[in-house]
């Protein structure tokens, strides 16, 4: 049996504990840079809380697998044996396996998470490079592989790799229930970053019983061969809830109109300021929140160009405001209204300088719903007294009412507050006969 003795005090989940071998990897360069990233970018512009980090959330993505996977063994413990036995593992190798993959997710993140992935070098096929991509780099590193193939077991690197691949391409099913708690429709990493954004930014919106959802946690048969993730009937409510949170701080948080223009202005300065720096995946390690802040300081006083422009507009928390925008289901009808809107207001006010987002999206989840012409995935639901599973789209009418999907498109203008109320009346008026013209 691992044992535990190093602890870390977290605000969202108590006491983290982890072994010895774990705290090595927590001592890596490539791990401690997380320190620096910020997991919410600038949304602490917008909710000042928000300065917490990947390096907190990656203890906590591993404490919440870590729950999750003990939640199975207690359910499902001969369905566990087997499944690993096939792969000449035990349930203490698998546990080891399951929490250095989630220690080890992000740490392939860009300075300011998200904000920063555009700056990585395209792949042969013309795809963007992923974060997730980064993290395999890193991991097969020599820093981090020599730490796995001394202190753990031997191997460990490839299948962690496989783990935190896009695809179950070349992953083993029996470690396909592994994946699944690490980067499911209800994971630990989702499970971690609601809880833990709602509590720094200081909302209510992300919160929901999630150790409720870990206890009804239980393995079943996966037709792809190997074990999938289910869920007890009484966990429905709390499945439900999950969505119902992911989609309220979309709303509310991560699309935000003020953090959203925020987004946008980081995104310009790093493009403006990355150059050659990220020439491969590794060059990320070079970089960190820390390096472009100081240089963001450095040019809003003796820069040139948009560098000094975007660095000043965030330093001085200086931002456009919205003057039109959708609802949050924006269809194709109103994304080309929305384009239209802009075009007419940059000929109406010639000297004012308009932004145009269509990037304030995201997906809510990907169940099946009923009626849908796309494809949905499935969840299956056991029923503890007749001992049988159904669907989760016909246990719960909750999904087939939230949207899959979250997207508003916002138009904003650099223009004071006093004059907002005219910009904004001008672009309704444009929105309007637009509409009765289709």
């Amino acid at each position: 049996m691992t044992s535990y003795p190093v602890r870390f005090r977290d605000p969202v989940h108590g006491f983290i504990h982890l072994s010895p071998a774990e705290l090595k990897l927590v001592g890596t360069r490539a791990f401690r840079r997380l320190r620096n990233i910020k997991q919410l970018a600038l949304t602490y512009l917008v909710y000042p809380g928000a300065m917490h980090t990947r390096f907190e959330h990656s203890l906590g993505v591993m404490e919440l697998a870590t729950r999750a996977f003990d939640a199975v063994c207690r359910g499902s413990h001969e369905k566990l044996t087997e499944n690993f036995k096939k792969m000449g593992m035990g349930l203490d190798e698998a546990k080891t396996l399951l929490r250095a993959t989630a220690l080890l997710h992000d740490v392939g993140h860009l300075p300011f998470s998200h904000a920063g992935e555009g700056l990585l070098p395209k792949k042969a096929n013309g795809k963007p490079t992923t974060h997730e991509e980064v993290s395999i780099a890193i991991i097969r590193g020599e820093e981090i592989s020599a730490i796995l193939n001394s202190e753990f077991y031997p191997g460990i690197a490839a299948h962690i790799t496989l783990l935190l691949g896009e695809t179950t391409e070349g992953l083993p099913p029996e470690l396909l229930i592994l994946k699944k708690l690490i980067s499911g429709q209800f994971d630990a990493d989702r499970m971690d970053y609601l809880s833990r954004d709602s509590l720094h930014c200081g909302v209510g919106y992300g919160n929901f019983d999630y150790l409720r959802l870990l206890e009804t946690l239980q393995a079943k048969d996966s037709s792809e061969g190997g074990l999938e993730l289910s869920a007890e009937r009484g966990g429905v409510h709390t499945l439900e809830a999950m969505v119902l949170a992911r989609y309220w701080m979309f709303t509310q948080v991560y699309c935000h109109k003020t953090r959203r223009i925020y987004d946008i202005y980081l995104s310009r300065y790093l493009d403006a300021w990355s150059g050659n720096r990220f020439q491969s995946p590794l060059d990320v390690m070079n970089e960190d929140d820390l390096s472009v802040m100081y240089a963001m300081i450095q040019d809003a006083d003796s820069g040139t160009g948009e560098r000094q422009r975007y660095a000043r507009r965030i330093l001085n928390r200086d931002h456009h405001r919205v003057v039109y925008e959708t609802d949050h289901h924006a269809d194709i009808k109103a994304r080309k209204i929305a384009i239209e809107v802009e075009r007419k207001l940059r000929q109406r006010f010639p000297d004012c300088d308009f932004i145009l987002d269509r990037e304030a999206r995201g997906t809510i989840h990907k169940f099946y719903v009923k009626g849908d012409e796309e494809a949905g995935d499935e969840f299956p639901i056991f029923d503890t007294v007749s001992k049988k599973y159904s669907a989760l789209s016909e246990e719960s009418g909750i999904f087939q009412t939230i949207p899959k999907t979250f997207h508003v498109i916002r138009i904003y203008g650099d223009v004071p507050k006093k004059s907002l109320p005219a910009y904004r009346e001008s672009a309704a008026q444009i929105a309007k006969e637009l509409k009765e013209a289709v």
